[in-house]
């Protein structure tokens, strides 16, 4: 058996019974969707991200009681810190494009271990799509299900070789920190890719449909990044914060306040890091 299969079965199979029940509070309009925004200009939740987390917490809770969970909904109840098992979840990840009805979302559970994701899933149940993905000691394996064609793709050495780098970016937020790396790296808007959610981006990077992603600035949270880095490290790929350094899954701050920049398989990420050097010294003062 491969090691976290049992960990790997158990949220693969929440995780799609809580797309489905998105899709249904989606399909309902606002009635259903029941959008409120949350305190502290934290962005807008909806009845489908507390049941969905509901029921991910449920499942996880029962088949593994020893270990934490970070939960977005409900983070600041979570004692996950110095923990050496936690599961990081996003129960909507993209929120504000699922309430206007878009289907660019996903629903993010990982496996952080000993301050490492580990394993990772990222469903995007309005393209019937789910990627996954055990990154753990000897095990490096991603795989993607597109569900309307009926095929699992192995993720892991499909890098590609391109003479124009694809960028994937924002659906909804423009910044002119994004348009100083792609004036930096000579990419036009024609090289450009916009979808919503942090996973579905990332996720974009590991299957090789873009060459990279890059968040310039403070606004994701542990739970965006941890399973869909598991996957784009299993397919080859790399995660960082705009400086190149590791991101902390261990505490005790919940934000990625460095940026976050992932690049695909074949691409080398530290030559990657150093062109933007001067951009990302200039905005991340020491």
């Amino acid at each position: 058996m491969t090691l976290l299969n049992h960990e790997l079965e158990i949220a693969t199979e929440v995780v799609q019974r809580s797309g489905a029940i998105a899709l249904e509070i989606q399909a309902g309009g606002d009635d259903s969707l029941q959008t409120s925004d949350k305190a502290n200009d934290q962005g807008p939740v909806t009845r489908a991200d507390l049941a969905v987390e509901a029921l991910i917490v449920a499942a996880l809770r029962t088949s593994f009681p020893n270990d934490a969970i970070l939960a977005e909904e409900s983070a600041s109840a979570s004692q996950w810190r110095q923990h050496a098992r936690v599961w990081m979840i996003d129960p909507v990840d993209g929120t504000k494009d699922f309430a206007s009805g878009d289907t660019s979302w996903a629903i993010h559970v990982g496996l952080v271990i000993d301050g490492h994701p580990a394993l990772g899933i990222v469903h995007e149940p309005g393209h019937d799509r789910l990627s996954w993905a055990i990154d753990h000691l000897d095990q490096r394996h991603a795989w993607c299900r597109h569900d309307t064609e009926g095929r699992v793709e192995a993720l892991h050495g499909i890098g590609r070789c391109e003479q124009q780098w694809r960028l994937v970016t924002s659906k909804s937020h423009r910044s002119e920190r994004l348009d100083a790396i792609m004036a930096l790296l000579g990419i036009t808007p024609e090289q450009t890719l916009r979808t919503a959610s942090t996973g579905v981006k990332i996720c974009m990077v590991a299957r090789g449909v873009a060459e990279f992603y890059a968040h310039p600035t403070v606004g994701t949270k542990l739970w965006d990044s941890a399973a869909p880095q598991a996957i784009l490290h299993a397919a080859g790929g790399r995660l960082t914060d705009m400086r190149g350094a590791p991101l902390n899954y261990a505490g005790p701050v919940l934000g990625n306040d460095l940026g976050l920049l992932a690049s695909g398989p074949g691409v080398d990420h530290d030559a990657l890091v150093d062109r933007l050097r001067p951009l990302a010294d200039t905005w991340f003062c020491r």
